[in-house]
């Protein structure tokens, strides 16, 4: 088109002549309705934004949720099983009246064979009494003659059993808790009295080197955890799990 104001040739849909300004009144109406149209898009869209935020933000929270329902879930499981596990080789808490006749008459028993085996010095037999007790027959042994030394017995085995696994490259978390609950044990002789006599000797030749020369306690270390962790005249395995955890390390 031709301005009006100075002749010179300008777009039809320009808003203003670029040589002297002067207003196209035809450019700038379809400016003004292309920018009107624009501000009432921009409007209509803002109104949905609490919609799509609050739809977004459902999906989210739903995702969220239903996530943390399966890890409760998975871990409930592990814990069921886990439960199922360490009740597996464990007696029975709650015993029915022909249950109760039958665990009395199995402690009986089982305490002469015990008593015959403490005689003897004989820590093998009392720890295979002791653990068919407990793993097989789930039958309850506290209270009877020699317990703590039958206990301690069994105690004593299974550390024996558990040894090798100190020569692998990495040892097992649970086998290393294990080994430092059965080695502070008789380092703190949770047997009591009775059990003196038979590991005492025990105590000096073989745990004492195996904590200090296989494990990386020195003695004071030893001396000083024991505070935290007995609970008279046991040994409390949270805390010392807890305690030594930074020396499974040190096994070798």
């Amino acid at each position: 088109m031709i301005c009006p104001n100075c002749g010179a040739k300008i777009e039809d849909d320009i808003t203003r002549c670029p040589y002297c300004g002067f207003i196209n009144e035809k450019g700038a109406e379809k400016k003004y309705k292309e920018d009107l149209d624009e501000i009432r898009e921009n409007i209509e869209e803002t109104k949905k934004e609490p919609a799509k935020a609050l739809a977004k933000g459902v999906k989210k929270g739903t995702k969220v949720i239903l996530v943390t329902v399966l890890a409760i879930l998975f871990l409930a499981a592990l814990f069921v099983i886990e439960l199922a596990r360490e009740m597996k080789d464990k007696p029975k808490e709650f015993l029915s009246a022909e249950e109760q006749v039958y665990a009395s008459a199995y402690k009986e028993e089982a305490s002469k064979q015990i008593g015959e085996a403490y005689d003897n010095n004989d820590i093998q037999k009392m720890a295979e009494i002791f653990d068919k007790a407990y793993s097989v027959d789930r039958v309850n042994l506290w209270g009877i003659s020699h317990y703590e030394t039958a206990q301690a017995s069994s105690n004593y085995y299974k550390l024996k059993e558990l040894i090798p696994s100190l020569d692998k490259e990495k040892t097992d978390k649970k086998e290393a808790e294990q080994i430092t609950y059965y080695c502070f044990y008789f380092y703190y002789r949770a047997y009591g009295d009775e059990g003196a006599e038979l590991f005492d000797p025990i105590r000096e030749e073989e745990i004492i080197p195996l904590m200090t020369d296989r494990l990386g306690y020195s003695i004071s270390e030893m001396d000083d955890l024991k505070d935290r962790v007995m609970d008279p005249p046991y040994l409390n395995r949270s805390k010392l799990y807890k305690e030594t955890k930074k020396n499974f390390k040190n096994y070798h």
